[in-house]
């Protein structure tokens, strides 16, 4: 329950002797040798998928942003290259998320992607290509207890102009 000032009881109790002076934390007036937790990000695991198409097919960037800080805090992941655009995220410390870019090459030639220090390419041919999409995600029941079996059902879908298989993994965690 928030004060007319907008702030909550706990925030006008004195913060740590270690932190500063027995002020109201939301002063945020530390001593010098004190480092706040800040909202600090990592991020890894950069798939480019799929790595050959035809010009006019959908490219899909991914990557996993997570938080290694103490604090909530925003994070904007920008893909750069031959293609541009950003994405901002909130994550609590500890939490991960897979943020996507979908592109679409227009002509036949190799393009170059970054994402926050990582970098690929994919290439765009005029051969025909197939293009497999995982869809229609079915998972039943969907809460279970230990030790019951699950269905888990999805659709592929060749998109492309030419046969071909993909590999299809299913995590659980």
């Amino acid at each position: 329950m928030a004060d007319i000032l907008g702030h909550e009881l706990k925030d006008w109790l004195p913060q740590e002797l270690l932190q500063g002076p027995p002020l109201p934390e939301f002063l945020k007036i530390y001593w010098p040798w004190y480092m706040p937790p800040t909202a600090e990000f990592q991020v890894s695991d950069l798939v480019i998928s799929p790595a050959e198409v035809n010009p006019g097919q959908v490219v899909t960037i991914s990557c996993r942003v997570t938080n290694i800080g103490g604090e909530v805090g925003d994070y904007t992941l920008t893909l750069g290259g031959d293609f541009m655009a950003d994405q901002t995220v909130t994550l609590q410390p500890g939490e991960s998320k897979t943020l996507s870019f979908e592109v679409t090459p227009t002509v036949a030639k190799t393009y170059q992607v970054a994402v926050d220090g990582q970098s690929g390419s994919f290439r765009a041919v005029t051969t025909p290509v197939a293009e497999i999409r995982v869809e229609n995600l079915i998972i039943d029941p969907s809460e279970v207890y230990v030790g019951e079996k699950v269905n888990i059902r999805v659709t592929a879908v060749n998109y492309g102009s030419a046969a071909g298989t993909k590999k299809i993994t299913c995590t659980v965690s």
